[in-house]
């Protein structure tokens, strides 16, 4: 069974929700209002999947990720690609090391 954590009603996605790694296609991108604990609110891209209700909220590396895997910048271009996510424990936050979602292309074919 998952971690309690995992049946929270948040709206993005943790770590939690792609452990193990899934392989989802982005359906939309919204550019939404997100208000990290502790910050203030900002305009993020948020990308929202085909396994799941709850949407990821993109940073930067993740973006550059997904520029790799399909040379577009426009975040609009990515709706259709197939994506792995998957829990990367070397992430950092606020100099903690906590873990966090990572994007890459899939390893069972095309994507």
């Amino acid at each position: 069974m998952k971690s309690y954590r995992a049946y929270s009603d948040g709206l993005y996605l943790k770590k939690d929700d792609v452990s193990p790694l899934q392989v989802w296609t982005i359906t939309d991108v919204k550019e939404q209002t997100v208000t990290a604990p502790g910050k203030e609110p900002k305009d993020k891209v948020v990308l929202f999947f085909d396994g799941t209700q709850k949407g990821l909220v993109l940073n930067m590396t993740n973006g550059d990720a997904l520029y790799d895997i399909t040379g577009h910048d426009d975040p609009e271009e990515w709706i259709g690609q197939r994506i792995e996510l998957y829990v990367d424990d070397n992430v950092a936050y606020a100099g903690k090391r906590i873990g966090g979602v990572r994007l890459r292309k899939p390893k069972d074919g095309p994507f």
